[in-house]
């Protein structure tokens, strides 16, 4: 169904997912439209809505529209109004005796002969200029997105489309409708290849298959892998393009020469990788190598460690003593150890001497709560790697983009990495590039926790190539030992199911029955039960962790459930709803998206960046001025408008890939039922060793039993274990 109205007046329009309330003046009546509009539409502006007629239980009969496209103004009087409307300078009395010169070839006039407007008095060239502009802008735009509404593409979609290939738009698509996914990073394959099938693009098209092949890759990459075996991949590709074999044989071979790929050998087999993961592994080994054959003269550090120990009233260990100087005496070392293991001790030993020794020194992390741990463990400063590397503005969907950017070096004599299981293959390839040939790595992690979110398992890949000093912490130490978490986390990390106490623990499991039970008991340790074990700050001290986002025990669901316990409505708190979510002023949130450019105030001074993974408290929202003020980190003042806010989400329950780097006093656990393919050893060791002082794990045994044995995350394909010992193998 279609309808043409004016656009009388702009009720509501939610600025973040464009989603708009119109009022629409038809020819003897009004109508409200709802739909998702561009952010060009105007008030007197006509359009032609289509869609359906629907009835709202609370605002009673509305147009619902799917897409619409501009009436271009047609009569005379219509005319004259839109150029007084739209270009400074030229008023109705100017438009008229345009119109009334140049009648029904007004608008060819001003587009293609605009010189004959020097006739007209009251015009100059600038305002001439103006005409021409923007009479050819908007016909060129809605003739464009009156064309993409063709393949069922939203106005809002086309509108950014155009944005980009302004007048070109069309012929572009026309000519080779794959090109837009170098242009507009926000579409995806699938999307494009459903226009290309509407303009009968053939199957074998070469740009549709060269699409695909990274598509299907992509599609192959997606869990972590940063390569996938050629025959696989072949076959995924053919299956899914609907070729043969030898079309994506060819194509394969179309990419390499263009870079786009690239097949290397690894145990006798072919696997294939997007450039930028190839490059990025080789160019993590070759530093990797230039650092294991950069020997260090070797020197007796027992009396250096000797005096930090008296200094610290530290009882070190040999497996301690030999970590500290094993990195002072390397010019590339790893120490990787589980939770209890002395690692935060280790580090604090080899500050401590480097000060003395007048060494510059970096500490960074990947995130910024890893970076705030680290202060708080060693008392000095860390930055995370993104700020270190003075990393800008970038797309996080645009891989090339991640591997080609410009990074700061690090001017250090030693930088020391922590949590560094969780650098992914790029972020890595990025903090190598930074990093001079004479500067001394140690590089800290866990390599039993969850690996990087994205592609890549780097740091247990560099202790697999056995190039580097690496030395792997086992021994808990006394204080650590009687915690029942740090003994169970080893003990699932070993492949033993944990064992539960009823008193005289920092451990508890409370047995479920049902979802619903589960949500039941969670809800009630938040409203009472936990104050009876301890006195703490249940918004700072304590985190519940799951192992999903959706269903009723995913982040979304339970946020929900836990904002209505911690902070309910309160007429004396402002909020904001978006997208079915509340914001309320003392909401936990969550940053989940890099934002290179969002300043903040820390103490006086600004600075740029926030990061996924920043969990803040909402001090104010103000409605009037559609902002609201974030407080990160305690002293991280952050102002977001209102058409920010989906950078934002609740954070009361956060995933446990999210609680990568953090510690929590205190965590609550629900393990009851999920998608089973992601309920893995590591990602149980890795909640278990976000918990200082408490951990309460509610469910049901079996499930926990189930991911004790499940080990299928671990096995992720890459090709720097490879890279490496060919490297070595080569000098």
């Amino acid at each position: 169904m279609k309808i043409n109205g004016k656009v009388a007046t702009i009720i509501f329009k939610n600025e973040t997912n464009s989603w708009t309330v119109l009022l629409l003046k038809l020819k003897s009546d009004y109508i409200t439209a709802v739909g998702i509009t561009d952010s060009d539409i105007e008030v007197d502006d006509e359009y032609e809505f289509e869609g359906e007629e629907t009835t709202h239980k609370v605002y009673g009969k509305q147009f619902k529209f799917s897409t619409y496209k501009k009436i271009l103004p047609k009569s005379d009087s219509a005319l004259i109004q839109y150029m007084a409307s739209n270009i400074k300078g030229v008023g109705k009395k100017t438009a008229k005796k345009i119109v009334d010169t140049f009648k029904d070839n007004t608008v060819n006039v001003i587009r293609y002969e605009k010189d004959k407007l020097f006739d007209i008095k009251g015009l100059n060239e600038e305002k001439i200029n103006e005409l021409n502009i923007f009479f050819n802008d908007e016909w060129e735009k809605w003739n464009a997105i009156e064309y993409l509404s063709n393949f069922n593409i939203s106005v809002l979609v086309a509108s950014n489309i155009y944005k980009v290939l302004k007048a070109d738009t069309i012929e572009i698509i026309k000519s080779n409708p794959y090109s837009l996914l170098n242009f507009v990073k926000t579409l995806d394959f699938e999307f494009v290849d459903e226009i290309a099938m509407k303009l009968n693009i053939p199957l074998d098209n070469e740009d549709r298959l060269d699409c695909g092949i990274i598509y299907a890759l992509n599609k192959s990459t997606e869990f972590g892998h940063t390569c996938i075996e050629l025959d696989i991949l072949t076959n995924y590709a053919a299956k899914i393009l609907q070729v043969s074999s030898e079309c994506i044989d060819n194509a394969i071979s179309r990419l390499i020469i263009k870079d786009k790929v690239y097949i290397e050998k690894i145990d006798e087999e072919d696997y294939i990788f997007r450039s930028s993961y190839y490059y990025a592994e080789k160019n993590i080994a070759d530093n990797v190598v230039i650092h294991t054959t950069n020997q260090l003269k070797q020197k007796d550090y027992s009396k250096e460690i000797e005096k930090t120990s008296e200094k610290n009233d530290l009882v070190l260990s040999k497996e301690q003593v030999k970590a500290i100087s094993t990195c002072l005496n390397n010019s590339i070392s790893i120490i990787t150890g589980g939770p209890g293991t002395g690692k935060t001790t280790i580090i604090k030993c080899i500050i401590d001497i480097l000060e003395n020794l007048k060494k510059e020194y970096v500490l960074c992390a990947p995130t910024g709560r890893a970076t705030k741990r680290i202060k708080e463990t060693t008392g000095k400063e860390a930055k995370t790697i993104h700020r270190l590397l003075e990393i800008t503005k970038v797309d996080d969907k645009d891989l090339d983009a991640i591997y080609g950017i410009e990074v700061k070096p690090v001017e250090a004599d030693v930088i020391i990495i922590d949590e560094a299981s969780m650098i992914d293959c790029l972020m890595m390839n990025n903090l190598f590039k930074a990093i001079k040939a004479n500067t001394q790595i140690i590089l800290v992690g866990d390599i039993d926790q969850l690996p990087s979110v994205r592609p890549g398992n780097v740091l247990k890949d560099i202790i697999a190539s056995s190039a580097v000093n690496v030395v792997s912490l086992k021994e808990i130490y006394r204080q650590s030992a009687k915690s029942d978490i740090v003994v169970n986390a080893h003990k699932v990390n070993s492949g033993i199911a944990p064992t539960f106490k009823n008193k005289d623990t920092d451990l508890f499991f409370i047995k479920t029955t049902s979802i619903e039970n589960t949500i039941a008991e969670i809800s009630s340790l938040l409203s009472y039960r936990l104050e009876t074990f301890a006195k703490f700050d249940i918004m700072k001290d304590l985190q519940v962790l799951t192992p999903m986002k959706k269903t009723e025990l995913g982040t979304i669901h339970l946020n929900s459930v836990i904002q209505d316990i911690l902070n309910p409505k309160s007429s004396k708190k402002n909020q904001k709803e978006l997208n079915s979510r509340i914001f309320r002023e003392g909401d936990k949130v969550m940053q989940i998206i890099n934002n290179y450019d969002k300043k903040f105030s820390q103490n006086g001074e600004f600075f740029d960046g926030i990061f996924n993974g920043d969990i803040g408290i909402i001090k104010k929202i103000d409605k009037l001025a559609e902002k609201m003020l974030v407080i990160f980190d305690e002293n991280k003042e952050v102002e977001y408008e209102f058409d920010e806010l989906d950078q934002l989400e609740l954070a009361y329950a956060v995933t446990i890939h999210k609680s990568q780097g953090s510690e929590f006093d205190y965590v609550l656990l629900p393990l009851f039922t999920g998608y089973k393919k992601l309920f893995t050893r590591n990602l149980l060791y890795t909640a278990m060793t976000r918990a200082k002082k408490m951990l309460v794990i509610v469910g049901n045994k079996e499930i926990i039993e189930y991911m004790v044995t499940n080990i299928e995350s671990k096995n992720r394909k890459t090709g720097l274990k490879q890279k490496i010992i060919d490297k070595i193998n080569s000098i």
